[in-house]
């Protein structure tokens, strides 16, 4: 099953993706990406172990995969993966179906329709049963210009208390 864009209103209110997503609608005001500054991970400790953040190469064509790597990958999408995907680079270990639907929605969220959310089972060789909501959030730097994506990404029964 590929990756099916859903709205932020079919996510569970406590899920770490509708938990992040209630910041981000307050913070961006209609914003589609926001400056690097305003996020303080001590203000999101709940949902840190699903973050997944992509950093890109701003000297590279951000539509490249390899433009990309993952900053951060936390114990939570390490244990949902099986795998750290940290100092990796976009693409890495991931089938081209689901690289491709992946650098789609990067496009999407470059071209300024973000944020984007999704339910989708793991796109990992022997984890494909895990059903997991996802968003993407794009970040900016001074100048403007979205150089990291943040991804929560858990499983579709988890939630905060």
């Amino acid at each position: 099953m590929p990756l099916k864009q859903i709205s932020v209103l079919d996510l569970p209110k406590a899920h770490p993706v509708a938990v992040f997503a209630a910041f981000w609608t307050l913070a961006a005001n209609g914003r589609t990406a926001l400056p690097w500054s305003v996020f303080d991970p001590a203000e999101h400790k709940d949902v840190l172990p699903w973050v997944l953040l992509l950093k890109r190469d701003t000297a590279a064509d951000p539509a490249l995969a390899r433009s990309w790597c993952y900053a951060i990958c936390g114990t939570g999408c390490t244990e949902l993966f099986g795998q750290t995907y940290q100092d990796k680079v976009f693409g890495e270990n991931l089938s081209t179906q689901a690289v491709a639907e992946r650098q789609a929605e990067i496009a999407q969220v470059m071209a300024g329709s973000g944020p984007l959310f999704s339910h989708t089972p793991l796109p990992c060789e022997g984890r494909e049963f895990v059903r997991v909501f996802r968003g993407v959030f794009a970040f900016t730097d001074d100048d403007g210009d979205i150089d990291r994506l943040l991804f929560v990404v858990a499983r579709e029964d988890e939630r905060l208390t």
